[in-house]
């Protein structure tokens, strides 16, 4: 009885640790498949990226990628309305939102994208959103009266308020690149763009500047 006690131990040791090896392995390949699958963030990357070498391949450019540290967020226009929401502060402590208003078939997004985002990190700014939408491209429809009512109404999340001296934002007019500061837009690219003084580089600092 005593040796069939025994191995009785023996077999609930050797079941239990294989038990503990089954559990290990399953944790591993669940590890494993969990790092092997790209992030939401690695997939905004690689799809900026991408547009960027299309850009580059079918142009003959060699604009500079975004990298890994980049602040760029892609912003849809469901999302606009609080972006600007959450730039509210005070006049103490004023908060910031910036938006990018284009779409990477333009040059000067796909070449200044990457700066966008060194001068952003370097102002230690946390985060710059690009808003691209179809809209951008498809600006061969824009005396489609429906095409127009589209705009008008997207518009007015970018507008809700503006202040004065401040040119409202119009969406035909892209690329742009938009400040909010305390929730109410204080720079619109596209005003300073138009006497032809200012270049993307002049652009993008004063966008930064304090305002």
């Amino acid at each position: 009885m005593a040796k069939t006690g025994r191995r009785n131990k023996t077999k609930f040791v050797l079941h239990k640790e294989l038990i503990i090896l089954v559990v290990i392995l399953i944790a591993m390949i669940v590890t494993t498949i969990c790092l092997t699958i790209p992030s939401g963030q690695e997939k905004q990357l690689e799809e900026f990226n991408n547009a960027i070498t299309a850009y580059n391949n079918a142009n003959s450019t060699q604009y500079t990628l975004l990298t890994e540290e980049n602040v760029i967020k892609k912003a849809e226009l469901k999302n606009i309305s609080s972006i600007i929401e959450d730039s509210k502060g005070s006049e103490e402590e004023p908060k910031y939102s910036y938006i990018v208003y284009g779409s990477f078939q333009h040059a000067e997004i796909a070449q200044y994208i990457s700066f966008i985002d060194q001068e952003a990190r370097r102002r230690e700014i946390e985060v710059v959103y690009l808003y691209s939408s179809e809209k951008v491209d498809q600006q061969e429809d824009k005396e489609d009266e429906e095409f127009v009512a589209d705009i008008e109404n997207d518009e007015k999340l970018f507008n809700a308020d503006v202040l004065e001296g401040v040119d409202e934002v119009d969406l035909l007019d892209a690329p742009a690149l938009f400040v909010y500061k305390n929730g109410e837009l204080v720079f619109n690219s596209t005003t300073i763009e138009e006497d032809g003084s200012y270049s993307w580089e002049l652009i993008i600092n004063k966008a930064f500047s304090n305002l």
